[in-house]
């Protein structure tokens, strides 16, 4: 019989020890054993078994010899050479027989040659399966265990830290190459220079970069992927990058094990080394977004409504810029348009709107606020009897999720109960535990949530409350002939967010929807028309 051998590992560590050696000189042996002619070999070395057979280098070149009726014959070392789910197993073994090859294990007592060997390959195929879920859910645990006790499983050390002996992240002292400062030193001064002096990620790029400081790639001789090649990075500092250590909650104290997982998954807190204050690191993350607002680098027009403008349909900021013949005619456009930019499938259909026609609407729809202080008191106070309503909810609410917290803790003392009698096993007091934990997590963090609101509801009461003092000062803000500046500070004052909500009419007409999320009021909603000629 024309025989292949199709042999695979899965990991580079596996790759490196050369495993996928002792695949090939098992079937060497086998094949003198019972004078079976070995006409190709089939080696995914480094490969995993989790992607179809198809979508593997040497994998796809087996089912093209299939096809081509090359062979009559495969063997494989175990059944899970061929795949790590059932599913891909059995879609494997599907496609070989249907070209007329048999598929023989040679340390498992199967042949897909008679039916009683088909069924125990299905069997096998559900074994496979299993074993490997097993193991993926024992070192989920695992790994969740040890990331609470704080060790770093992997990954890419955050700019500042080394990963100690036992595991541990642990703040880096040690000097830079060619400098007197250490990684921590360069993250407190990144933390200063944004949060303190208020410099924007470009110039403390550029700074870095003056400075000559070494970024951690470049440092540590990393390289990058690019295709199917790794190469050296650029060794500069971006503002991205800068932007990313500012966000960083690691240097506070706190780092998220798994918030980038695919899966779902609880992200676990776990404390690590504080690097900067917890006031300081602050100050950075609300100077990031005062410059974000605040950035008119390389602007043609000043927006007035820069970062306020929401996506109703994907949710994204929508941003300025210049659209018509000569390119002279300014949009609001959202930036889920920008390709692969947006949470969407494809490009955002949300509407553009014209800045023109909604800085004018929102302006008036502000000034009619101010000048109005009668009208504008009375929706205040609306307001603050709203807001009222909703910290009683939430204080309500507050006391139930306390409540249930309580309950979860007599659960957990009722399961040590019943183990104790020898009720139930350890295992069954290990899954009902996990449960109980997990719905704890939930209760807490709704719990954080509440508190926070109810917090938010507090201090916008406050501010309600010294409402004529507020106006007084907007209508000074207004008086005379206003700057953009003083634009600026009034529409921030009063607008929370403008939210576009995009539709279609029965004409087939795109329309927009545009909610004015007011501070102090209720919202306020206007349409725009298809035509930007046509005003609502």
């Amino acid at each position: 019989m024309r025989t292949g051998i199709y042999c695979r590992v899965s990991s580079e560590e596996q790759q490196e020890k050369g495993t996928i050696q002792n695949q090939i000189e098992f079937g060497e042996k086998y094949c003198d054993l019972h004078q079976l002619e070995i006409v190709e070999w089939y080696k995914d070395d480094g490969v995993t078994g989790t992607i179809p057979l198809e979508d593997r280098e040497e994998g796809k070149k087996l089912l093209e010899d299939a096809r081509n009726k090359k062979l009559d014959l495969l063997l494989i070392y175990r059944l899970d050479r061929l795949g790590r789910s059932a599913r891909i197993i059995l879609n494997s073994v599907y496609e070989l027989e249907q070209c007329g090859v048999k598929i023989r294990s040679m340390t498992e007592p199967f042949d897909t040659g008679d039916p009683n060997g088909r069924f125990l390959l299905t069997v096998l195929a559900g074994v496979a399966d299993l074993e490997r879920e097993t193991i993926l859910e024992r070192m989920w645990h695992g790994a969740n265990r040890a990331a609470k006790e704080g060790k770093w499983l992997g990954g890419i050390v955050p700019y500042g830290y080394l990963v100690d002996e036992e595991g541990y992240l642990a703040v880096n002292e040690a000097p830079l190459p060619g400098m007197e400062m250490p990684e921590a030193d360069i993250v407190r001064l990144i933390y200063r220079l944004v949060g303190e002096q208020g410099m924007s990620t470009i110039k403390v790029a550029d700074y870095l970069n003056a400075l000559g400081v070494p970024t951690s790639y470049s440092k540590d001789n990393r390289q990058v992927k690019k295709g199917k090649r790794k190469v050296n990075t650029a060794g500069i500092w971006r503002p991205g990058r800068i932007g990313s250590i500012v966000k960083n909650t690691t240097y506070k104290g706190v780092h998220y094990y798994g918030k980038r997982s695919k899966k779902e998954r609880e992200p676990v807190p776990r404390e690590t080394p504080v690097i900067v204050s917890e006031e300081l690191w602050e100050k950075g993350r609300q100077a990031l977004k005062k410059n974000q607002l605040e950035a008119l680098k390389n602007s043609k027009r000043q927006y007035l409504l820069r970062g306020l403008i929401k996506c109703g349909t994907c949710g994204l900021t929508y941003h300025g810029t210049y659209y018509g013949k000569k390119g002279k005619e300014a949009y609001y456009v959202c930036n889920g348009k920008r390709p692969y930019n947006g949470p969407l499938n494809g490009k955002c259909t949300s509407k553009n709107i014209p800045s023109e026609w909604i800085e004018n609407l929102v302006w008036e729809d502000c000034l009619k606020f101010i000048l109005n202080p009668k009208e504008a008191i009375t929706k205040l106070a609306e307001s603050i009897e709203e807001k009222r309503t909703r910290k009683e909810n939430y204080e309500a609410e507050i006391k139930a999720v306390k409540n249930a917290l309580q309950e979860k803790e007599k659960e957990k003392d009722s399961i040590l109960e019943l183990f104790r009698r020898k009720i139930i096993s350890i295992n069954d007091v290990e899954r009902q535990m996990q449960k109980i934990t997990k719905e704890a997590n939930e209760l807490n963090l709704r719990f954080e949530e509440l508190k926070e609101q109810a917090e938010v509801q507090t201090k916008s009461e406050e501010e309600c409350n010294s409402a004529e003092e507020l106006l007084q000062d907007l209508q000074s803000k207004i008086a005379g002939e206003v700057s953009f500046r003083n634009h600026r500070e009034v529409v921030l004052t009063l607008i929370d967010k403008i939210v576009v909500d995009t539709f279609v009419d029965e004409r087939n007409h795109k329309k927009a929807k545009i909610a004015l999320h007011y501070n102090f009021v209720k919202d306020v909603n206007y349409t725009v028309r298809d035509s930007v000629k046509q005003q609502a």
